[in-house]
């Protein structure tokens, strides 16, 4: 689904189908400002007003409405729609408050997505029954306020590095699942310089999020007949670089503003 925004790599389908699935899914503009500024998610997270925990709901709602608005809104992402709610996408708000409890959380919606098919392969028939209430795909939306360290794109980055090595390849899940990344700061360009492009919110979130996508779905997505789905990234890109940064910015900054509104209403 949405991990289609990452970085495509000819077809070889780990990374670059991620980007191509979920573009939704699965890296900086010349013409970009040259001065940095700092996200407006982050900062109306950071203020003095919003230091208390930001709730559970109102994160699983901005996440909704991002997902509805500018995911499936904008087409970012053609296999979006058809698993934009349960029981197809679990959406979960983390609890994590550090790096080891993340890992965790990772690890055990990793064995969520797969299952059991890895402690008894030969028990086929018993596995076909439960993959059809398995959900296809998970966001696991972080708490910057709980967790500030993954307010910084950079460290969240450098912490996938350990999600992947721990929760997902130390568990023999390389083969099953992909891990995406999407966080209100995320850039292509992630060590380059510090130029704000539009072309950037084809990766940022309302909240720091780890998108989980099982293979078997992103493959079948990918056989489905879409046509040039190598190019949906370098698309997606070009789209919303003629939207402008000022649209892309307050679009992702309504997701928020209006799960305020909804959770307290």
């Amino acid at each position: 689904m949405l991990g289609l925004i990452l970085h495509v790599r000819a077809l070889a389908y780990r990374r670059s189908m991620a980007e191509a699935v979920s573009a939704a899914a699965t890296s900086a503009l010349e013409a970009a400002r040259p001065r940095r500024r700092s996200s407006p998610i982050l900062r109306l997270t950071s203020t003095a007003t919003t230091r208390i925990l930001v709730s559970n709901d109102r994160r699983i709602a901005a996440t909704q409405r991002w997902l509805d608005d500018v995911v499936i809104g904008q087409k970012l992402c053609p296999f979006a729609p058809p698993v934009r709610s349960a029981p197809k996408l679990r959406l979960v708000a983390s609890s994590a408050t550090d790096d080891d409890a993340f890992v965790q959380e990772v690890a055990e919606e990793a064995r969520l997505l797969v299952g059991t098919r890895k402690d008894n392969d030969s028990n086929a028939d018993s596995r076909k029954g439960d993959d059809t209430n398995r959900p296809e795909t998970t966001l696991l939306v972080l708490n910057e306020v709980a967790f500030p360290s993954i307010s910084d794109f950079r460290y969240f980055v450098q912490l996938s590095w350990r999600l992947q090595a721990e929760a997902i390849c130390d568990n023999n899940f390389a083969s099953d699942l992909q891990l995406v990344l999407f966080h209100p700061a995320a850039r292509h360009n992630t060590y380059g310089e510090d130029f704000e492009d539009a072309a950037d919110y084809t990766i940022r979130s309302p909240h720091p999020t780890v998108h989980l996508l099982r293979e078997v779905d992103v493959m079948k997505a990918v056989r489905g007949g879409y046509g040039d789905l190598e190019g949906l990234p370098s698309r997606n890109k070009a789209k919303l670089r003629m939207d402008g940064l000022e649209r892309c910015r307050d679009r992702l900054e309504d997701c928020v503003v209006s799960s305020k509104r909804t959770v307290t209403s």
